[in-house]
């Protein structure tokens, strides 16, 4: 058998993300879903607990189309940071 042809970079991309947002300490918290701009079905959510459980951040991020948003803090209203920097925030800007 030859060699395994190279993954597409939009797969390569997508695990890059994951892997960074599992070190920073982000689950995943629900099931993908259809994103609203590109109508895919490519966003993920993730959490982040606060100390002691209080707080934190959530964010949401299309892998398809790369739209993200962030919410900070705890209780309500939680403001929403759209467009958020994910790539930014994650450190995988060139």
């Amino acid at each position: 058998m030859g060699k395994k042809p190279p993954l597409p970079p939009w797969i390569e991309h997508a695990a890059a993300v994951r892997k960074k947002l599992k070190e920073r300490g982000f689950k995943p918290a629900d099931r993908v879903q259809i994103c609203e701009k590109c109508e895919e079905f490519a966003e993920e959510a993730w959490s982040l607990k606060g100390n002691q459980g209080m707080g934190g951040r959530d964010l949401v991020y299309c892998m398809n189309c790369g739209r993200s948003r962030s919410w900070r803090g705890q209780g309500s209203p939680r403001a929403v940071e759209e467009p958020f920097d994910l790539m930014g925030f994650l450190g995988l800007r060139a």
